[in-house]
């Protein structure tokens, strides 16, 4: 770049924007609104209407204006938010029977996508520096596309966990490969041999890694001390954590996005009410979607698609085919469930955040070349350009192709999802599987010692006084609990089956905990007759019964058969 170039970029950089920060905040909320109320209008996802909203944006009211400069401090918060989100997401009560399918998954997609960019690059003629950079960059996904995507599709189910759980992790994978390959290639640069590197790699690798979860953990005790005081309110409470996780993060060189993972990891894992104020910030988050993916158009620059050409289209290609066969590789592995299997390879296109934030690291050290980074910048940001225009329209339809879209609606059995369901429950009598179903009920609800205990001790008193086995290998025992806001429960599968003193004197092989608030009664007992129901149906019975997992049981009570009896309720939306 020439000298008056640089200078008058230099001056571009520091110059104010005319407008100020507030006003462009308010175009930028209107124009991204309109736009995905015109995506929606013609059946494309909202979140590629802000982009094109943004990029608009840029060719006419902020052109020659930093927008991103004058919002940076909006943009960083959103990705913070986004980040405690997603990582909220990867609560061990939710995930715990699925976590070797999420971890299967997670790690062939990153890797294989880090072969096949690196590969198809090397094919291509371009230095193995360069293509292990961007082959580690190819691992991330967009944590805050597939989070928007799943709260406007209103999906849910073993899909959309499994989808969640796995961008939270391969989020983490891009940050710790990329922090070790570019400390090892930045001894190689400046000294020409990679040994010199190789343990400022692994110290840079510790540093993040044990840095940023540290700090997270100290965070996270502060924020759920802070939530048990109930003068002070949640919203603010999580808002001044969250900004706090992303600036410190920023002043000590800790990967905000890291931190802020760990950050809602450790919320959604320590209580029931740490992971409950997860949503506190809910009313908000619409309006800072839309202003980080509007954003995030105006920082698509078209020029660069026809400066990085045919390497950018490559690096697409091969990310995508790369993450899609990592995905269906992980889930064969893994024994997914065909449902999962064939639509998980289309849910890591999108691109943003975390790649871009990663490319800003690498233009600013002195170490690496300024034509590796300005190449690796030019062709990052192109290809993130291409992603999250593209990159919505492929997750939608594998929210879609999996059948989860539209499922996170209230349901009258809402607690039968995958992680309330034990898949092989071992007893030698009724007394003991109904202990280790409440024990299960209380792991998984993350209720206190005392509450486990009343629950069980209304369990027992309600089987002495009369058998809740209902016959044809199935019970349904009841607990009761002194508050809440709906009915809980569990159901656990025995396959060797135990006596249960029910009425047709056949053992027990599907038990089903149901736990009641006091001000329930009513909906106890439409919830007790749709459970009998779907007990008395032979076809859904014997398919529980010979459930292998508890993914597969879940099938069976999301399936076509069973929807007449664990029907949607009616809202008031």
């Amino acid at each position: 770049m020439p000298a008056s170039d640089e200078v008058a970029y230099s001056l571009m950089k520091i110059a104010p924007d005319p407008m100020g920060p507030l006003l462009i905040l308010g175009i930028v909320l209107i124009a991204g609104s309109v736009g995905g109320w015109v995506a929606r209008r013609l059946h494309v996802p909202s979140i590629t209407g802000n982009i094109v909203a943004g990029v608009l944006l840029s060719f006419t009211l902020f052109h020659g204006l930093n927008v991103a400069h004058a919002l940076q401090g909006l943009s960083a918060f959103a990705i913070g938010l986004i980040a405690v989100t997603a990582g909220g997401h990867f609560s061990y009560r939710r995930i715990h029977n699925a976590l070797r399918r999420i971890m299967f998954i997670s790690v062939f997609e990153s890797l294989m996508a880090v072969v096949v960019v690196f590969v198809s690059l090397r094919l291509l003629g371009q230095d193995w520096k360069v293509a292990l950079l961007l082959g580690c960059l190819a691992a991330s996904t967009a944590p805050a596309t597939t989070v928007a995507l799943i709260r406007e599709n209103h999906a849910k189910g073993p899909f959309v966990k499994t989808l969640l759980a796995a961008v939270s992790i391969d989020s983490s994978i891009c940050i710790l490969l990329f922090a070790f390959v570019h400390s090892l290639l930045g001894g190689l640069y400046v000294h020409g041999e990679v040994a010199l590197g190789f343990n400022e790699g692994i110290r840079q690798t510790l540093w993040q890694l044990l840095g940023s979860g540290s700090f997270a953990i100290l965070l996270g005790y502060f924020t759920s001390k802070l939530f048990e005081h109930h003068r002070f309110h949640d919203f603010s409470v999580l808002l001044v954590c969250i900004l706090l996780a992303v600036g410190l993060s920023q002043y000590v060189h800790f990967s905000p996005l890291l931190t802020c993972l760990f950050f809602g990891a450790y919320l959604g894992n320590t209580s029931r009410e740490n992971e409950a104020q997860l949503n506190a910030l809910d009313p908000i988050e619409p309006l800072l979607y839309t202003a980080f993916f509007t954003l995030a158009g105006t920082a698509v620059h078209l020029d660069l698609l026809a400066t990085a050409g045919g390497l950018c289209v490559v690096y697409v290609i091969a990310r995508i085919v790369g993450k899609g066969l990592g995905a269906y590789i992980g889930a064969v592995l893994s024994q997914s469930s065909p449902r999962i299997r064939r639509s998980i390879p289309f849910g890591f296109v999108p691109q943003a955040g975390v790649a871009l934030g990663l490319v800003v690291i690498l233009q600013g050290d002195d170490q690496v070349p300024a034509e590796v980074s300005s190449l690796i910048g030019t062709l990052v940001l192109a290809a993130v350009a291409i992603n999250e225009i593209i990159g919505p329209f492929f997750t939608r339809w594998a929210l879609r192709r999996s059948n989860e879209a539209g499922l996170d609606r209230p349901r009258l059995v809402e607690f039968l999802d995958e992680e309330f369901i034990m898949p092989k429950l071992k007893a030698k009598d009724k007394w003991e599987a109904l202990e280790k179903l409440v024990d299960f009920y209380a792991a998984t609800h993350k209720i206190s010692k005392a509450e486990k205990q009343h629950v069980l001790e209304t369990v027992i008193e309600r089987e002495k006084e009369a058998t809740t086995g209902i016959g044809q290998g199935a019970a349904i025992p009841h607990g009761r609990v002194n508050s809440g806001t709906n009915i809980q429960g569990v159901m656990a599968i025995c396959p060797e089956g135990v006596a249960y003193d029910s009425p047709d004197d056949k053992s027990v092989r599907l038990l089903i905990l149901i736990v009641t608030p006091k001000d329930h009664e009513k909906r106890h007992l439409e919830v007790l007759a749709s459970l009998s129901m779907m007990m008395s149906n032979p076809a859904i019975r014997s398919r529980l019964m010979a459930a292998i997992d508890a993914n597969d049981a879940w099938e069976v009570v999301e399936s076509e058969e069973s929807r007449s009896f664990n029907y949607f309720l009616e809202t008031d939306d």
